[in-house]
């Protein structure tokens, strides 16, 4: 962490003095090479807007100051949130304690069992297709419903953890395979079971379940 706050902070002084020698450059072409602002636009790579800001806002305290105004405070851990629409209308949380930061996190155990779970009510494995919101919600009907039965993994949640679909699917595969399965329980407590195995044995040729970071 000390090191992210040392890099926010080095980029943060990297642009004020950025900003101070685009100031004094306008104020020299404009003072002594007697340009307008769209010429000297041209010669900083600016906007004239930009070029304008620089003389009305050296510093740029004053846009940082309308900016706060426009802020709000995160109503988790009280920091800095951005602004949104307009005065008053901040977001109400910041990036990390906004809702859907703090959603389950899916391990290779829970994906697999709810491919399990899929099959007890549904009587197959679930495709790519059936977990996709957008592929549901543009199918309708019972694609849609399913899908917001139950908690599902979105489908590419299922690929970042297994390494890919089709390896989670053989792997829900391999474990109805060694014994049917009676619930959704039942299929929870066989996937814990074979995932547990397939890590400390895996299987020659399965992509692994934990990907050496």
């Amino acid at each position: 962490m000390a090191g992210v706050t040392g890099n926010a902070s080095t980029a943060g002084t990297g642009r004020v003095l950025e900003r101070r020698r685009a100031v004094a450059l306008a104020r020299h072409y404009r003072e002594f090479g007697g340009l307008s602002i769209r010429q000297i636009a041209d010669r900083l790579g600016r906007s004239p807007a930009t070029i304008k800001a620089y003389f009305c806002d050296p510093t740029g305290e004053k846009a940082r100051a309308v900016k706060a105004r426009y802020g709000g405070v995160c109503r988790g851990c009280g920091a800095y949130t951005q602004p949104r629409n307009g005065k008053g209308d901040a977001y109400a949380y910041c990036k990390a304690c906004h809702p859907g930061a703090i959603e389950r996190r899916w391990t290779a155990d829970q994906v697999l069992a709810a491919m399990l779970e899929w099959q007890v009510r549904y009587g197959r494995l679930p495709s790519s297709y059936d977990w996709s919101r957008t592929h549901a919600r543009r199918r309708g009907g019972q694609p849609w419903r399913r899908l917001n039965e139950g908690s599902w993994p979105p489908a590419s949640v299922v690929t970042s953890v297994c390494g890919s679909w089709s390896a989670a699917r053989t792997a829900a595969g391999d474990a109805v395979s060694c014994g049917g399965q009676t619930s959704a329980t039942d299929g929870r407590r066989e996937v814990g079971d074979w995932a547990q195995s397939a890590f400390l044995c895996p299987i020659p040729g399965n992509p692994p379940l934990y990907p050496e970071v």
